[in-house]
């Protein structure tokens, strides 16, 4: 089963998630107080949260199991 992912889909998913991410950084910043770099090491840490648990789940799968 092939399945093709549309050019224009993930054009405007990149730029909603650049869209999100400037609105979270200006509400961080000018509501929370948080400084820019306390805005980036969150940011970082929240980013190895989430990607953690799915580069191990491909890790310990076997290439030829497909869900």
């Amino acid at each position: 089963m092939d399945s093709k992912i549309d050019f224009a889909s993930i054009i405007v998913a990149v730029c909603v998630a650049g869209y999100a991410a400037i609105m979270l950084a200006y509400v961080a910043q000018n509501d929370l107080g948080l400084s820019a770099v306390q805005t980036r090491h969150l940011s970082m840490i929240t980013a190895l949260v989430v990607a953690l648990p799915l580069a191990l789940d491909l890790v310990r799968s076997p290439p030829d199991e497909t869900r």
